[in-house]
C-alpha cells in the first residue's frame, strides 16, 4: 500500500468520524458525509486491485454504486405503496441535482411508488450563491444545516402549492422540520434517523431508510434478489419494527 493511499485512508477516517459525531448532534449531513467518507477509505484500500481494472471493471464499479442507490429507495417506495396507497406526496430531492446527471435515489423511489402514490410535486431548497469566491477560503460553501432549516424546508413545500399528505424527504430533515410537517405523513429516503425514534414509534414519520452500522461494501455483483442486496448495506425502519432495530442498533437513535 503506497504512502497516499494510506493518508487518504486516513484523512477520510477522520472525516467520517467528525461527520458522525455531527450526525448524533442533528445534522442532517452527518451520516451521508460519514457514508461517503467509508467508501473513500475503502477505495483507498483496494486501489491497487482498482488502478488493475480495465475502463470496463471501472465502469462495472460504478454501476454497482449506483444500483445500491436505487435499491436503496426502492424498497422504501414499495413499502409506502403498499402501505400508503392512495397517499399524495411531495419529494425533497437532492438540491445539487439540478437535472443535468443522472439521480438513481429518485429513480429507484419512483420505480418503488409506482402508481401507488401520487407524487405531486418534487422541490429542493436553493443552493446559497457562493460570495467573494476569490480565494479557497471563499470558495468554501456554509454547511447544509445553516441554509437548509425549517423555515426554507416550509417555504419550499408551500411554493409547490399542490395538495399532499405526505412528504418524502431524500436528503433528511433540517432542525426542527418535523415541527413544520404537523399532520402529514413523513418518509425518509436519505438521511439520520437518530433523533426521530419518538416520531417512528408515534407514525408520524411512516417510514425511514437508514445505512445498517455493520453494512458490507466490498466489489462483489450486487445481488440479483433485492432484499438480499437492501439487506447487504441499508436498514428499512418503521414503526412495526422499530423495537427490533433499536434493540439491534442501539447505537442508531438518540437515548432519552
Amino acid at each position: 500500500m503506497s504512502i497516499i493511499q494510506i493518508i487518504v485512508m486516513i484523512v477520510a477516517g477522520i472525516i467520517a468520524f467528525v461527520a458522525m459525531n455531527k450526525q448524533k448532534s442533528g445534522a442532517a449531513w452527518g451520516q451521508p458525509v460519514a457514508i461517503i467518507c467509508a467508501i473513500v477509505a475503502i477505495v483507498a484500500a483496494l486501489w491497487s486491485t482498482v488502478s488493475n481494472l480495465s475502463g470496463s471493471g471501472a465502469k462495472k464499479a460504478q454501476d454497482r454504486e449506483v444500483e445500491f442507490q436505487k435499491i436503496q429507495t426502492r424498497k422504501l417506495g414499495q413499502y409506502l405503496a403498499q402501505n400508503h396507497a392512495g397517499a399524495k406526496a411531495i419529494i425533497i430531492n437532492d438540491p445539487f441535482n439540478d437535472g443535468t446527471r443522472p439521480n438513481p435515489m429518485l429513480e429507484g423511489l419512483k420505480d418503488g411508488l409506482g402508481s401507488a402514490i401520487t407524487v405531486v410535486a418534487e422541490v429542493a431548497p436553493p443552493v446559497p450563491k457562493i460570495e467573494n469566491a476569490e480565494g479557497p477560503e471563499g470558495e468554501m460553501m456554509a454547511p447544509m444545516e445553516t441554509w437548509y432549516t425549517a423555515k426554507a424546508m416550509d417555504d419550499i413545500l408551500k411554493g409547490a402549492n399542490a395538495d399532499y399528505d405526505m412528504v418524502i424527504t431524500c436528503i433528511g430533515l433540517p432542525a426542527g422540520g418535523l415541527l413544520r410537517l404537523k399532520g402529514k405523513k413523513v418518509a425518509i429516503a436519505g438521511g439520520s434517523v437518530y433523533e426521530y425514534g419518538a416520531a417512528i414509534q408515534g407514525k408520524v414519520i411512516v417510514a425511514a431508510v437508514t445505512y445498517k452500522p455493520d453494512a458490507v461494501y466490498d466489489d462483489k455483483p450486487v445481488p440479483s434478489n433485492m432484499e438480499e442486496a437492501f439487506n447487504k448495506r441499508y436498514l428499512l425502519v418503521t414503526p412495526e419494527n422499530l423495537a427490533e432495530v433499536a434493540g439491534k442498533y442501539a447505537e442508531l437513535f438518540e437515548k432519552k
